[in-house]
């Protein structure tokens, strides 16, 4: 029986010296104790990058990175106050560092049987969707004047783009032992990780073991699949050929990273799951809500319309701009929104919610549930315990809606998702006592070119406590609402009863707020309706119905129409038919619209009758010779004739100007249709 001694090298593979012992009681000891070290030992980084202002592995190419503040508290418990990262400016610089063959400090190099393990933190300042940018990767970087191809990546980490979010992923290049042909591998996640704000991603993959990687976003698992060439069981390509943090085998700015990261780093060997989901602690971002801040027995909402990004993301400062308080975190509708002088306004789209209650609940282990139409997160104690995703692309009517086939269903009075709806449950152990309640969703958002109205659906926080299968709101004190079909029935009437007032005693506060500005107007419209003539009020038409004065306006407006509409359409000149098209296209040219020359605009009526700034009224109706148009269009002085330019009009169009302005120079203000 053989025991193996552990030596560790700094930046190579682990190795192994044979130590032969006779007895076997001893080999157990010895196994025994060995063991017991080897799981106390934490796995150690081949390689390392805190950003903390002390010198790290490797040199800048290009323009040097600065430091920034990197994640802190409160929002990330896990770091100290004056925590620092590393701010990256894309295709501008990254971080070189050496193989071990060429100088390099350490071996960074993986191949068939290693462990490549990865972890960083990080924070984009910009990813479109679709974009693939670099972390790092080894391999593809001829710039040190050794070509060794573009096709010798022996494992780079990547970042896509997508709506507002991004995946990450693992690709590498495979060469056969035999054959020597090479191959791309591919792995992307299929959870994404919002585009604002920091998280942490790690990875691990065996080369030579295709089933063998495993990742993280922000400490919990996730899945994803494999492309290009797929799965392999086959090495990676390992040559001399650069380590780089920062940018891509092209280096040019669209495969480059641009934000912060902070605490990179690698390593040869498995990661601790455990210690994973422990590296990623978050609280929710300011305001800062504390128990001090919500009163006994209540739930205090706070909507956020300042700070939120136009996507589905979360805010990483959201700033609150309304609160107001409940019983239950059951939310159906938002109250209205009135600008200062009390007219209803419209809330930006997106906009965050907060929810956020002191609940006391019994020991055990009991249920609980989230739903909502928009993207949604719940909080218990300053821990991230559910989500439920963002809202799916909306086909806009254009195509079939999705028929959901499958509903939640947690009780035999269990209330399902109503239409739009998505949920998350989970299983809460507590000791009993009052826990910390938060609870935030996305109201409205964006996806792809939709944009979602900013509604909130059945934005619900219930709970089934041990024992029960029966489920109730969560509640801040003793209102205690069933969350069953009468139950939200029943609960979302007495509700919009208590908004309608909330909306009212809002708009009248902002009302009386600027009294002094509306009885000014009043006063004024009074003032002058006083020193106004009265206007005299037409006589009805014959056939046409009145209730009060103003129909007997609209009714003499109509029939005015419909006469010049039945004068065209009986041997009269038709100025729709024949002459705004003989204007269109002799005059419109200077006398059109706001920059008419000399102020005269012959498509509009009022400034025909009344000329421009030389000759009185261009049209008199009735009255030929008192018309200017006709004595500018006939006019022998080349200074005076228009059209200034082109040929003259001819006999034709001129008499028949002369013709309509005659029969009165019909002029419907709108077309009619017999």
């Amino acid at each position: 029986m053989s025991v193996f001694r552990n030596k560790v090298s700094v930046g190579e593979s682990t190795r192994f010296d044979p130590l032969r012992v006779g007895a076997n009681v001893v080999v157990t000891l010895v196994v025994l104790v060995l063991t017991t070290t080897l799981k106390a030992q934490t796995l150690e980084p081949v390689a390392q990058w805190r950003f903390d202002g002390e010198s790290s592995l490797g040199t800048w190419w290009g323009k040097t990175g600065t430091i920034a503040d990197g994640p802190r508290p409160p929002k990330y418990p896990g770091f100290e106050s004056s925590n620092t990262a590393m701010s990256f400016a894309g295709h501008k610089g990254a971080i070189l560092i050496k193989d071990h063959e060429r100088g390099g400090a350490t071996n960074v190099r993986f191949g068939a049987g290693d462990t490549f393990a990865f972890e960083t933190w990080v924070k984009f300042r910009s990813i479109h969707a679709g974009q693939i940018v670099y972390v790092l990767g080894k391999g593809r970087h001829p710039a040190h004047g050794e070509d060794f191809g573009d096709d010798n990546q022996n494992y780079s980490i990547r970042f896509q783009g997508t709506a507002g979010a991004a995946k990450f992923g693992l690709l590498f290049t495979s060469e056969h032992p035999e054959t020597h042909k090479r191959a791309w591998h591919r792995w992307w996640s299929k959870s994404v990780l919002p585009s604002t704000g920091w998280h942490h991603v790690a990875l691990e993959f065996t080369f030579g073991k295709s089933d063998s990687l495993r990742a993280w976003i922000d400490g919990k698992p996730v899945k994803g699949e494999w492309d290009e060439s797929g799965p392999t069981d086959l090495p990676p390509v390992q040559d001399a050929d650069d380590l780089v943090i920062g940018t891509g085998f092209t280096r040019g700015a669209s495969s480059s990273f641009q934000g912060w990261l902070d605490n990179l780093a690698i390593y040869r060997g498995s990661l601790d799951p455990a210690e994973i989901a422990e590296r990623y602690r978050f609280v929710p971002p300011p305001p800062a809500v504390t128990p001090e801040m919500i009163p006994h027995g209540k739930v205090l909402v706070q909507i956020s319309e300042d700070g939120v990004p136009k996507s589905n993301n979360w805010p990483d400062e959201p700033i609150v701009t309304e609160t107001y308080h409940e019983d239950v975190f059951g939310l159906f509708e938002l109250p209205h929104k009135y600008v200062a002088t009390g007219v209803r306004g419209d809330r930006s789209n997106p906009s965050h919610l907060r929810a956020s209650a002191i609940v006391n609940l019994p020991a055990g282990k009991h249920r609980l549930l989230v739903r909502g139409r928009g993207r949604g997160r719940l909080f218990i104690d300053g821990k991230n315990l559910l989500e439920t995703p963002p809202r799916p692309h909306d086909p806009g009517g254009y195509q079939p809606l999705s028929v959901q086939d499958e509903y939640l269903d947690l009780g035999p009075d269990f209330r399902f998702a109503p239409p739009g709806n998505r949920d998350a449950w989970c299983e809460f152990e507590t000791d009993g006592g009052e826990h910390f309640i938060i609870l935030e969703t996305m109201v409205g958002g964006v996806t792809g070119r939709s944009t979602f109205r900013p509604e909130l659906g059945e934005t619900v926080v219930a709970v089934s406590l041990e024992g029960s299968k029966s489920w109730s709101l969560l509640s801040a004190g003793d209102h205690a609402v069933p969350y069953t079909d009468e139950g939200w029935q029943a609960y979302e009437s007495e509700r919009r009863k208590v908004l309608a007032k909330m909306n009212a005693d809002s708009r009248a506060e902002r009302r009386d707020a600027h009294h002094e500005y509306w009885d000014r107007r009043r006063n004024a419209a009074a003032e002058w309706l006083a020193n106004t003539a009265p206007v005299t009020v037409p006589e009805l038409p014959l056939g046409y119905p009145a209730h009060n004065a103003i129909d007997h306006f609209i009714a003499a407006r109509i029939a005015k129409v419909k006469q010049d509409s039945v004068q065209g359409e009986t041997g009269g000149v038709d100025y729709f038919k024949q002459i705004r098209p003989l204007l269109e296209s002799r005059c419109y040219d200077c006398h059109r619209g706001g920059k008419a020359k000399g102020d005269l605009r012959l498509d509009d009526h009022a400034s025909v009758l009344t000329g421009g700034d030389y000759d009185g009224p261009a049209i008199v109706p009735g009255h030929v010779d008192q018309s200017a148009l006709i004595d500018r269009i006939t006019s022998d002085d080349e200074d005076v004739i228009m059209p200034p330019k082109g040929e003259p009009l001819t006999d034709e169009e001129v008499s028949l100007l002369r013709r309509w302005i005659q029969e009165g120079a019909v002029w419907p203000q709108f077309d009619v249709d017999s």
